[in-house]
């Protein structure tokens, strides 16, 4: 072979082996942001019980200011209200200081505290991210996201990288759409029985066509959330503000006015949510009150998106009179569409706009996209599966595609055991890895194995945990199917149901692969 020759092999090699881990990460993504879908549901799940009782009820105001009371003047910078844990009320007073990490974050004390009683549970001192964020509930869900968000890569490394994997998907669907030459009959594509490839070609073909338009929307929305402030405000800081991100944020944003530091008292707080709610036409999901007791005091109330609307709404308050200020922007400080479009970013990456129906065909199409990828992969593997390096290419897809379900199931359950422990937050992430790294030595062990049997093994581990996931979450203390009907937990029954239907599902299909593979010849 000559130089050039061998020149060539050794760039395809290259080219291939970068697609396929290129591939591989997209998989990841795809799978975890199709869960992540139901991140709340998943939440509910795990809670254990379901709260019927509003968080921000007549005694808000008045727990506010009890609060208020026991802390320095120093942290009544920032006042955050929030949703805490089993139902209870989270207050922290906070102002800005250097984080060990870099940059600087508020760091207070916070309170959880029954909004019924006025009792209080529980009690920290520490950054905003570490008290605010420590929900033994969400420990599951918030890993999930943070493994959609940045692959769990600390810092804006991990946005960067799912950044670049978002061009790539927008760049892979448009090419697709361009090249594609029969697109509308291939919408309506039939599998073809008695021959294999053929068959799986045509579940392929069907699931990435009809996931097409969606992959744009995905790809384009999840770029634009990954590179908007880890790259897109270091850039415009740099180029316009000398390198100064906190002018260029607050340009921006919209700069605050000059806060007038007299001390005042506050308006009622509970006439203010009250007002807010009306206007948003949703109740108060959350509050933040800047600069508390003083006359420059600002409340802003952040609620969901109202009925038959796709964004959000957050308004600002006096904190002193209790008069409308202004709704909140996302971009600058008037109603623009560039506003309006950074709004519809997240709503339309997440699917969370129209209740249950727009999460299932979120759940659906993501779910369609996640399997385009694995056989798209597979369907390029096979035409090389005689090629010994090849062969290890596909044998560690196969680990990825059923490996990362398993341990994240694997994880599921780990999390709702720990929440019978102290730090149910510390335990989620240290599974996922023992179980990545349980799943690779598995893969090692069984290196000569036949890539079917590893299949089989992995997926059939998957199915069974799956299915056993409602029985781990009963045995943990969550409710029962009874009561989730008699006390509305929709949540509940939807994810047990999930898990239990994709669990059989997982079985069904190796059974079914396993008795259309031909039967092994006899040795003679």
């Amino acid at each position: 072979m000559s130089g050039a020759a061998h020149a060539t092999k050794r760039l395809v090699a290259l080219h291939g082996w970068s697609a396929t881990l290129l591939a591989i990460l997209l998989y990841v993504v795809m799978l975890t942001g199709t869960i992540v879908v139901l991140d709340n549901e998943i939440t509910e799940w795990s809670a254990g019980h379901t709260e019927t009782a509003p968080i921000f009820g007549p005694r808000t105001d008045e727990l506010v200011s009890r609060f208020a009371a026991q802390v320095p003047p120093e942290l009544h910078e920032t006042v955050f209200l929030s949703g805490g844990s089993n139902g209870t009320l989270s207050l922290f007073f906070g102002a800005p200081q250097p984080h060990p990490d870099g940059g600087t974050q508020r760091f207070g004390r916070g309170f959880l505290v029954d909004p019924q009683t006025g009792v209080l549970h529980a009690a920290r001192v520490g950054f905003f991210s570490d008290v605010v964020s420590h929900r033994p509930e969400q420990a599951f869900s918030h890993f999930l996201v943070d493994l959609h968000v940045q692959l769990h890569v600390p810092g804006r490394w991990g946005l960067y990288l799912t950044g670049i994997l978002g061009v790539t998907m927008l760049v892979a669907a448009i090419t697709g759409v361009l090249i594609h030459k029969h697109i509308l009959r291939d919408l309506f594509t039939t599998e073809r029985p008695g021959a294999r490839l053929v068959s799986f070609r045509d579940r392929h073909t069907l699931a990435g066509v009809w996931s097409l338009p969606f992959a744009v929307l995905l790809s384009f929305t999840g770029a634009f959330l990954s590179f908007a402030i880890s790259l897109g405000l270091p850039v415009v800081a740099l180029v316009a503000f000398g390198g100064d991100q906190d002018t260029a944020l607050a340009t921006v944003l919209g700069a605050r006015p000059t806060v007038d530091s007299t001390l005042s008292a506050m308006a009622d707080l509970t006439t203010i949510f009250a007002d807010a709610t009306l206007r948003a036409g949703a109740p108060v999901g959350g509050a933040e009150i800047n600069d508390y007791g003083t006359a420059g005091a600002v409340v802003s109330t952040f609620h969901a998106a109202a009925e038959g609307a796709l964004i959000a709404t957050n308004l600002d308050y006096s904190g002193t009179t209790g008069a409308f200020l202004d709704t909140r922007q996302i971009v600058g400080t008037e109603p623009s569409a560039g506003s309006a479009l950074a709004a519809l970013m997240a709503p339309l990456h997440f699917g969370n706009f129209a209740g249950w129906w727009s999460r299932i065909i979120w759940v659906g199409l993501g779910g369609a996209m996640t399997y385009t990828i694995v056989s798209g992969m597979q369907l390029w593997l096979r035409r090389r599966e005689n090629d010994p390096a090849w062969q290890h290419g596909a044998r560690a897809l196969s680990l990825v595609a059923w490996g990362l379900p398993l341990v994240i199931v694997v994880t599921g359950h780990a999390s709702l055991v720990a929440l019978l422990t102290d730090d149910p937050n510390a335990w989620v992430p240290r599974v996922f890895v023992w179980g990545c790294l349980a799943v690779l030595g598995y893969g090692a062990v069984t290196f000569k194995h036949p890539l079917e049997r590893l299949n089989r093994t992995l997926g059939t581990a998957t199915g069974l945990s799956l299915l056993l996931l409602p029985v781990t979450r009963l045995q943990t203390g969550g409710l029962s199917w009874g009561e989730a009907l008699m006390w509305g937990g929709d949540s509940v029954l939807v994810i047990d149901a999930t898990c239990l239907a994709l669990g059989l599902v997982c079985l069904f299909a190796l059974r079914r692969q396993r008795s259309t593979q031909p039967a092994a010849a006899p040795a003679e």
